[in-house]
């Protein structure tokens, strides 16, 4: 799987529960306006279908997705919890290196582990697109992760620029 959706996968699945309920109020609401919605029936069904069809695939990326964590240690669950669950409370994370340079390679070691367990258990980059990327809570959410991938990127490179120039001036002194 491409590292930008399991990227993407990763934060939306602290919140697969709340856009459920989401999907289950809006169309119940839908279902019930339906008296005093003059659009043809065949729409008002075709409407919920697409919800439902939602919901569905939302409960097949959390089982996926839980899965393919159980694989994972403890540690790596921590880390992942930190950086896109947020589930536990910051007192369970005193003492925790999340700003040494190790704790960022890890992260990115992690991530490239996930994608290849989302591949073995069915979460395809077709799977994905076909299921996934057909809702605007994942279209919007994938454009977020792109946002914060380049500007991570720009800022990295902006200190990779200032480090060699850093190194550059030791040495010449």
């Amino acid at each position: 799987m491409k590292l930008i959706y399991t990227k993407t996968v990763l934060y939306a699945y602290a919140n697969i529960e709340t856009v459920k309920e989401q999907i289950d109020d809006f169309v119940e609401r839908k279902a019930l306006s339906s008296i005093i919605d003059y659009s043809p029936c065949i729409e008002q069904c075709e409407k919920i279908l697409n919800f439902t069809a939602q919901k569905i695939a939302l409960i097949e990326l959390k089982q996926m997705t839980e899965r393919a964590l159980n694989k994972l240690t403890a540690f790596e669950l921590d880390c992942l919890d930190y950086k896109y669950f947020r589930q536990k409370p910051k007192e369970y994370f005193v003492g925790f290196d999340y700003e040494s340079r190790s704790y960022f390679r890890r992260q990115v070691v992690i991530a490239n582990r996930l994608s290849l367990l989302f591949d073995r258990v069915g979460l395809t980059d077709e799977w994905f697109e076909k299921n996934c990327l057909t809702t605007s809570f994942f279209v919007e959410l994938l454009k977020r992760v792109e946002i914060y991938e380049t500007q991570s990127k720009k800022n990295k490179s902006k200190k990779e620029k200032q480090t060699q120039k850093n190194k550059t001036i030791s040495l010449s002194a």
